[in-house]
């Protein structure tokens, strides 16, 4: 009997901490059905769109909806400004693309302003464009773009990066391949935006 009452009150607890965890996942979106992000979703400034879509549906977290914020403001002498971000339901910022020209800043200064507090420590140095660092959570590529207005001056380039607010899928180094891909293909774009006098110096894609 004693038995019985033992089993019945153990099959009453799991049940109801199944239930409770089950009510945890959902209140956090785990069972919440994927928003979809179409070609024609995706910030205009972004090269080729659909794979864009295709790649950014492969690593964002789950969210019910998304949408895009862009802006391009052409280069003026040394202005040139091409954004977008990835929001997620109740406006969460998910991802930003950013192009910026970092105009002869040092890089340490420009990195502590740049990428939101995001430290090094997880990046690896990359062969792209002038300098580049490649992690699971963000890439910076620096472009060459054009000379300095005076002699002697140091070249300016484009800082270019991809960064996720949160970390994305690293099971198998997804993350890292497609943060790569888009931050290369957007410094491509904006290269060509910003009308760069030098060569990109970026891989073949």
């Amino acid at each position: 009997m004693t038995s019985r009452r033992t089993w019945a009150i153990s099959g009453a607890l799991l049940v109801v901490a199944v239930g409770a965890g089950l009510g945890i996942a959902a209140s956090q979106g785990a069972f919440a059905q994927r928003g979809d992000i179409a070609a024609s979703d995706v910030c205009s400034n972004v090269p080729d769109r659909a794979k864009t879509a295709e790649a950014l549906r492969s690593v964002l977290p789950r969210e019910s909806t998304y949408s895009f914020e862009e802006t391009l403001l052409p280069r003026k002498n040394d202005h040139f400004t091409s954004l977008c971000t990835v929001y997620g339901n109740d406006d969460k910022a998910l991802l930003r693309l950013r192009a910026l020209p970092r105009a002869g800043v040092p890089w340490d200064e420009w990195w502590r302003h740049a990428l939101f507090g995001l430290k090094r420590d997880g990046l690896e140095p990359y062969q792209a464009g002038e300098r580049a660092w490649v992690g699971s959570q963000a890439v910076v590529i620096g472009v060459p773009c054009w000379p300095a207005e005076a002699p002697g001056e140091a070249v300016r380039d484009l800082a270019v990066s991809v960064q996720a607010s949160e970390p994305l899928d690293t099971g198998s180094g997804n993350a890292r391949r497609v943060l790569l891909t888009l931050a290369t293909d957007f410094a491509r774009q904006a290269h060509k935006d910003a009308r760069c006098d030098l060569p990109a110096r970026l891989p073949e894609g």
